[in-house]
């Protein structure tokens, strides 16, 4: 009888572990994570003088059934010096000829003014430099999989 028992007790253990891996394989994937940390990044002022590589995610909080903060981790890769992106803002600027382009170049220029400011405080680089990056983002789970929502 006792056999019998454990026979039985082992049978319904399983669906538990079944549910447990459904509900972790839920979550965003790593491509999933990768692209809202692209998107995330595109609003960085680094976004014109560099590029992300490696995201890793490092921890995940389920905020509700449809939302999940993840902190990630990657790595931020200079392709071009802050005098380089300023020559083509100072290009675009003498080139505008239409309102759009006034405020398309007002932007970067904003943009500049905030990687600048950045370098000070978080000292130059050269082209080629990489710099670990760690930051949270927050995802909502649609239709399609996952999506980028903001910042936690």
């Amino acid at each position: 009888m006792g056999q019998l028992t454990r026979f039985f007790a082992v049978i319904m253990f399983f669906p538990l572990l079944a549910a447990c891996e459904d509900e972790q394989a839920s979550g965003p994937t790593a491509d999933e994570i990768t692209t809202a940390v692209i998107e995330r990044f595109r609003d960085d002022p680094y976004a014109k003088v560099g590029h992300v590589e490696n995201v890793t995610k490092t921890n995940s909080i389920a905020e509700e059934d449809n939302e999940v903060t993840v902190m990630v981790r990657y790595e931020l890769v200079f392709d071009r010096t802050v005098e380089d992106f300023a020559d083509d803002v100072t290009e675009k600027g003498k080139a505008a000829g239409s309102m759009d382009d006034v405020g398309s170049t007002v932007r970067d220029a904003l943009d500049l003014v905030k990687t600048k400011m950045l370098t000070l405080k978080e000292g130059a680089y050269k082209v080629g430099d990489r710099r670990m990056i760690e930051d949270e983002i927050r995802l909502l789970k649609s239709e399609n999989g996952w999506i980028y929502r903001g910042r936690s």
